[in-house]
């Protein structure tokens, strides 16, 4: 009788048993918000091309695509084709000239305001080519670097590379000083056509500014990672981090600087940054929890406009400013949750 009682029991236990779901994992939250944030990424579309952007309020202009070839670069890194097409199509196939996107390429110049390119977009550029191995495009942006003419500008140190060593400083644009090749530029790009050269068999570069420039400087890569890791909080910060990342990436090693990238994501400046914590190899567990408090959910919609790539700021917020994360693109989550592999 007593046995007869047990089954009827377990027989009634046995719905609410099938109902009980387990709680989702970490995982799960995050590809549940992943694809909300893919509903909600703006695209800019220009002639032909349709890109990732972050987005401006102007009905007749909303595509804020100032800084979209480093931010494209980053999202083809972490395996988003469409980001490693933005900056495929942010290059003019037929001078090898790259600009800051897309649009801005067909524009012919950059109406977001500053030069139609930076030392900025390059490492942007620099992450898609390492990614993808495309020497032929690769070749050609060197090419038109090499190729641009002898800019005279009033700062005495440009005068004095020139001396030094020979050779006419390199530039990413002529449009104004900002786009001078600078000793840590130059490093990078050294580093860059070095590791397509060795590992993917592109030609070495033909002498002249570009490989003047990056030869000078190379030899110094270690001095130069010290002084940018003393870079004032926010997007020069950004900058450091992608630069850890994409000498990391030409080393092979995981764990390459995880030192400095570990100094970066402990500064107070940082706290809650999930891609300073993904780079310093922070538990994943808590990157994802990091990047779903600040990322975008349907009970917690960015305001307008959404025009920031939120791992580019500190955590300082000026009067009358929202916090960077309440104004994502949401590209800079859909990042993240790539890198984590979602």
């Amino acid at each position: 009788m007593q046995y007869v009682v047990r089954i009827l029991i377990v027989t009634a236990m046995m719905p609410t048993i099938g109902w009980a779901q387990a709680a989702p994992t970490s995982d799960d939250l995050l590809a549940e918000r992943m694809a909300f944030w893919e509903s909600q990424a703006p695209l800019c579309d220009a002639g032909a091309f349709r890109f990732p952007t972050k987005s401006t309020m102007d009905p007749s202009q909303p595509c804020d695509d100032g800084d979209m070839t480093m931010f494209n670069g980053l999202l083809c890194f972490a395996g988003d084709e469409r980001g490693c097409q933005g900056v495929i199509d942010a290059q003019d196939p037929n001078t090898g000239q790259w600009f800051r996107s897309p649009r801005i390429r067909l524009l012919g110049h950059n109406d977001r305001g500053d030069a139609s390119f930076s030392p900025d977009m390059a490492l942007g550029v620099q992450l898609y080519l390492i990614k993808t191995g495309d020497i032929d495009r690769a070749m050609k942006w060197a090419t038109w670097l090499n190729g641009l003419p002898y800019k005279d500008f009033a700062p005495s140190g440009v005068n004095w590379f020139n001396w030094m060593t020979g050779y006419s400083i390199a530039w990413f644009c002529l449009e104004q000083y900002g786009c001078v090749v600078r000793p840590g530029d130059a490093v990078s790009l050294g580093l860059t056509f070095d590791y397509l050269h060795d590992k993917k068999n592109m030609p070495v570069l033909p002498d002249g500014s570009l490989r003047g420039t990056a030869a000078s400087w190379i030899r110094w890569e270690s001095l130069f990672m010290w002084l940018s890791s003393n870079n004032k909080p926010g997007y020069s910060q950004h900058l450091y981090a992608v630069d850890i990342l994409l000498r990391r990436v030409i080393s092979g090693d995981k764990d390459s600087r995880k030192k400095e990238a570990l100094d970066l994501a402990n500064k107070p400046e940082n706290e809650g940054n999930a891609f300073f914590a993904w780079l310093a190899g922070k538990d994943r567990v808590e990157v994802i929890r990091q990047t779903l408090v600040r990322c975008p959910a349907t009970d917690k919609l960015p305001t307008p406009p959404l025009f920031q790539w939120q791992w580019e700021r500190d955590n300082a917020v000026e009067p009358g400013h929202l916090p960077a994360w309440q104004q994502s693109c949401y590209w800079d989550c859909i990042f993240m949750g790539k890198l984590l592999g979602i």
